[in-house]
C-alpha cells in the first residue's frame, strides 16, 4: 500500500459511520449506488460522503499510474497539505487522465441531478469548493482538481482534531459545573472536604509516566507486556512484536498497546473514579506525541525504517517525566465564565418555553 492511500485511509476515521461504495465502471451503477446514499445524513455529514465518495474514485484511478503512485509514495506531509504533489499530476498517463475526466462530468451530472431533486446539502460552495459543480471547468480533471481534493482532506483532518479537544475541554467543564453546584448544597465543612478531594484528584501521587516513545518508555512496555528481560531489549524485535499484522508498519491501534502500561498509572480501568474519557484524550496526546517525532513522512503511521531511526537518536535515551492532563489546567477562568454565561441563557430559554407551555395548558383547561 502506497503512501497516498495509506493518507487517504485516515478519512475513514473522519467518516467511519459512512460505507463509501467501490468505484464504478458505468454511469448506470454509478448513479443506482450514489443516489440516495446521504438520506438521514447532516447536511455536514452528506457533504462530508460526497466528498469521500467522489475522492475515493479519483484516488483509485491515480494508483493505476505505476510512476504517480512511486511520487506520491515518496511525498511529504507539506507536500499533501500544500497540494504539491499535484505538480507531478501532468506526467499521469493520458488513458488515465481521460477516465478522470469521465468520472468528473459524470460527478457534475449526479450533483446536477441531486440540484433538480431539491437535495441542496452540495449548493453552497463554501464547504465543497472541492467539488467540480461549482467550477469553471466541467469538462476535465486538472491539476487544480487535485489540489482542491487535498486541500480539503486537510481541512477534514484539523477540523477533526479541533473538534475532539472542545469536545473534551467542554467534559472538563461540564464537570466542574456540576461540582459546584452540588457544592451549594454543602455545608462548610462538606464543600472544605469536597474541595480536598478535587484538589487530590488533580495532584494524586502515582508512578511516574515516561515519555512515550523513548527508551524507558518501551523497555517497561518490553517487560511488563511482552514479558521479556529488561536488560535484553532490542528495537528490531520490539518493532516485529508489536507489528501485529506485520505490515512493516505500527498503525493507531498497535501503537496505542504499547501506552497501556503508563496509562493505567494514572487512568486505572478497574477503579471507579477513572474518567474514562480523560483515559481516552490522555491516549490521544500519547499517541500525537509519538507521531510527531517518529512518524517523519506524516502519513499518519511508524514504519519500521522511521522506529529504528528514532532509536538511534541521541533523544532516544532521555526520559523526560511524562504529565498527565489531569495535572493541567483544561481552560481558563474565562472559558468557564463563557460556559457559564452560555449555560444560563439556555436555561432562561427553557423556562421561558415552559411558562408559555404552562399557559397554554392553563388556558385549555380553563
Amino acid at each position: 500500500m502506497n503512501k497516498f492511500s495509506l493518507v487517504i485511509l485516515l478519512i475513514f476515521g473522519l467518516v467511519q459511520q459512512h460505507v463509501a461504495p467501490p468505484v464504478e465502471k458505468q454511469k448506470k451503477e454509478f448513479e443506482d449506488n450514489m443516489r440516495g446514499n446521504t438520506d438521514g445524513l447532516s447536511h455536514e455529514q452528506a457533504q462530508d460522503q460526497e466528498y469521500f465518495r467522489y475522492l475515493t474514485q479519483i484516488v483509485g484511478e491515480l494508483e493505476k499510474d505505476a510512476k504517480f503512485k512511486a511520487k506520491l509514495n515518496n511525498a511529504s506531509e507539506d507536500d499533501i497539505k500544500s497540494g504539491k504533489v499535484a505538480d507531478f499530476f501532468p506526467e499521469v498517463d493520458v488513458s488515465i487522465r481521460r477516465k478522470l475526466d469521465e468520472i468528473k462530468r459524470m460527478e457534475v451530472e449526479y450533483q446536477r441531478d441531486l440540484v433538480r431533486q431539491k437535495k441542496d446539502h452540495m449548493a453552497g460552495i463554501e464547504r465543497n469548493y472541492w467539488n467540480p459543480i461549482h467550477h469553471d471547468n466541467k469538462d476535465s480533471f486538472e491539476m487544480a482538481d487535485l489540489k482542491k481534493l487535498l486541500s480539503k482532506h486537510n481541512d477534514m483532518m484539523s477540523e477533526q482534531d479541533k473538534k475532539r479537544k472542545e469536545d473534551f475541554k467542554k467534559h472538563e467543564m461540564d464537570k466542574e459545573h456540576e461540582r459546584r453546584e452540588k457544592q451549594k448544597n454543602m455545608s462548610e465543612e462538606e464543600r472544605k472536604k469536597d474541595d480536598e478531594g478535587y484538589k487530590q484528584h488533580h495532584e494524586q501521587k502515582h508512578e511516574s509516566m515516561h515519555e512515550p516513545g523513548h527508551k524507558k518508555q518501551l523497555e517497561e512496555v518490553w517487560e511488563k507486556e511482552d514479558g521479556l528481560d529488561p536488560d535484553s531489549f532490542d528495537p528490531r524485535t520490539f518493532f516485529n512484536l508489536h507489528d501485529k499484522n506485520n505490515d512493516g508498519h505500527l498503525d493507531t491501534y498497535e501503537l496505542e498497546t504499547m501506552f497501556l502500561n503508563d496509562l493505567d498509572k494514572v487512568y486505572n480501568e478497574s477503579d471507579p473514579n477513572t474518567d474514562k474519557q480523560e483515559r481516552e484524550e490522555e491516549m490521544e496526546r500519547m499517541r500525537e506525541h509519538v507521531l510527531k517525532n517518529m512518524d517523519t513522512d506524516k502519513d499518519g503511521l511508524v514504519s519500521y525504517d522511521e522506529f529504528i531511526a528514532e532509536t538511534k537518536d541521541t533523544d532516544f535515551d532521555k526520559d523526560e517525566e511524562w504529565k498527565p492532563l489531569t495535572e493541567e489546567e483544561q481552560f481558563s477562568d474565562e472559558e468557564y465564565k463563557e460556559y457559564e454565561r452560555l449555560l444560563s441563557e439556555q436555561e432562561g430559554h427553557h423556562e421561558d418555553e415552559n411558562h408559555v407551555e404552562g399557559g397554554a395548558q392553563a388556558e385549555v383547561h380553563h
